[in-house]
This record gives structure tokens, C-alpha cells and sequence, in this order.
């Protein structure tokens, strides 16, 4: 199935902190440790302990030419340990106080496009935001104020809960502001083919899990390219995400994919260092 065919580190010394595992049979202890991590979470970001690591998104055929760097969300608390955004982001969004450090995120992001006019961000919105109004009226504030950095800012648009309604045209009026809209992690959770008949979306990131288990079919084909061919349909960019190893580049390269992004490629880097490494790079943007 093929519908568009395109012509075209860490942080040094400081630990990254791993996703919590709950087992089963210890339930009540996992809770409590989620508590407390989520407690050591808010205290650091009340200490200023916020900011965001970005990794390139590069060009499938030319690896050393970047599409655009995502933006994602680094709490370091005063140990100097550096919290991955996997270890946080789901227990913030239970107890509900996610959005308030999405719209710091946010604004780090527009601070960081007005400093330097070569950079383009990727900044995840989940679509949980987009369907409350109030926070909706926040985030579309911010960008509006700002509309010289639309063209430079793609919005990823996390489904941890589905979009229909009112959030399809809130979509629609981001997208108007000038921004690129893409879909994060399609193939996993609510980011399902539905949502690319629903959304008019410039990009579709794969979900990992179909890097790491590319199925092949009884008549040769593989899952990850059919996958990268519907998306295709929607979208003139289709990225791979996952990619750690040269197999899976060249699977990716043969899926169609435009686009990959993975540990193999470039690591998640603080500002700073992504600025360092521009010169080995090519921003294209997305226009």
C-alpha cells in the first residue's frame, strides 16, 4: 500500500532517571511510590528544576540533514538527577497538574524560537488540553502573541484521550496561527486511524512499538510499512520513531518513511548542546 511517495549525550555526568515498574503483587507499595515521586517531582519543579531536552528528527536518506528538534519535558531535582519526561508525565496527568507545567514547557519553547531564528521545536500537546476550553484558551494565547514564531513551532498533538468535537477545531484554529500540526505515537492509545480522517495533519509520527516488532506478512510485506503507507495518505511527512539500530534504519528507509528519530541518530540534548551541533545539521523546517 503506498499513497505518497516523496520527492525529496546526555546530559555529561547526570543520571537519567528510568520509568517506574508496579508490580502486581505489591500494588499498595507502588502506590506510595508513586506518591513519593511525584512529591520529589513538584518539589523540584517549585525549585526550578523544569526545562526541556531536544532530539533531532532527521531526514530517513540524509541522516546528517534535520527536519526539526522535539522538545521534551527534564525535571532535575536537587540530587542533580535528571527525570526523563517518561517518569512523570502520566502520575502528573492523574492528579490533574500536568497542564501548568505543559504551558511552562510552552513557554520555554517560544522563548527559546524568539532567541534563535534557526531553530525549529516540537512542543506535545496532549489532547486532553485541547478538549477543556479554559486550557485551550491558554495555549492558543500564547502562540497568537507570538504569530512571527508559528511557522517555526509544530505542535504534537499526544492522544492520551481522543479527539472529536469541539478539539477538532481547536486544532484547526492552531494550524491557522501558521503552526504544522503532527500526530504523535500513531498506533498506539487513541492516535488510530480514525484521528487522521478527523485531523488535517502536516506530519505522522510512528508509534516506537512498530520499529521493535516489524511483523512480516504471509505475502512478504512487513506491518511497518504498511503502517507508513496509510499515514502517507494523510500526511506528506511520515516519521519513524525508535530507531536504534542500523536494521531498523534501513527497514524504516525501506517502509517509505520520510523522516526517522532515535537513540542510533541523535540522543535527547540540552539546548545548548543542540545549538552546538546545528553546523553538522540541516534545518529545512516544514513549509
Amino acid at each position: 500500500m503506498r499513497c505518497f511517495q516523496p520527492s525529496f549525550s546526555t546530559f555529561g555526568h547526570l543520571s537519567i532517571a528510568e520509568p517506574l515498574t508496579k508490580g502486581s503483587s505489591m500494588s499498595g507499595n507502588a502506590s506510595r511510590g508513586e506518591d513519593g515521586h511525584g512529591a520529589l517531582i513538584l518539589k523540584a519543579i517549585a525549585e526550578g528544576g523544569l526545562g526541556f531536552a531536544a532530539q533531532w528528527v532527521h531526514d530517513a536518506e540524509n541522516t546528517e540533514e534535520a527536519f526539526y528538534a522535539e522538545s521534551l519535558a527534564r525535571v532535575t531535582d536537587s540530587s542533580g538527577t535528571v527525570h526523563a519526561a517518561g517518569t512523570f508525565v502520566s502520575l502528573l496527568e492523574r492528579q490533574d497538574r500536568w497542564f501548568d507545567v505543559d504551558l511552562r514547557i510552552l513557554d520555554m519553547v517560544l522563548s527559546a524560537l524568539a532567541e534563535d531564528g534557526r531553530l525549529v521545536l516540537g512542543f506535545n500537546l496532549s489532547a486532553a488540553s485541547l478538549s477543556r476550553p479554559e486550557r485551550f484558551a491558554d495555549v492558543f494565547s500564547r502562540i497568537s502573541r507570538q504569530p512571527e514564531l508559528a511557522s517555526r513551532l509544530i505542535i504534537e498533538i499526544t492522544e492520551s484521550y481522543p479527539i472529536a468535537g469541539a478539539s477538532i477545531e481547536r486544532v484547526k484554529m492552531i494550524r491557522a496561527l501558521g503552526c504544522r500540526i503532527a500526530i504523535d505515537d500513531f498506533g498506539s492509545g487513541f492516535a488510530t486511524p480514525v484521528s487522521l480522517l478527523q485531523i488535517v495533519a502536516d506530519i505522522v509520527k510512528i508509534d516506537a512499538a512498530f520499529t521493535r516488532d516489524n511483523r512480516r506478512g504471509r505475502d512478504g510485506s512487513d506491518s511497518l510499512s504498511h503502517l507508513v503507507g496509510f499515514a502517507s495518505c494523510f500526511a506528506p511527512f511520515v516519521v519513524v520513531e525508535g530507531i536504534e539500530t542500523n536494521s531498523q534504519l534501513d527497514v524504516a528507509r525501506e517502509s517509505g518513511a520520510t523522516h526517522v528519530q532515535g537513540f542510533l541518530l541523535s540522543k535527547p540534548v540540552s539546548l545548548a548542546q543542540l545549538r552546538r551541533r546545528k553546523g553538522k545539521a540541516i534545518l529545512r523546517g516544514v513549509g
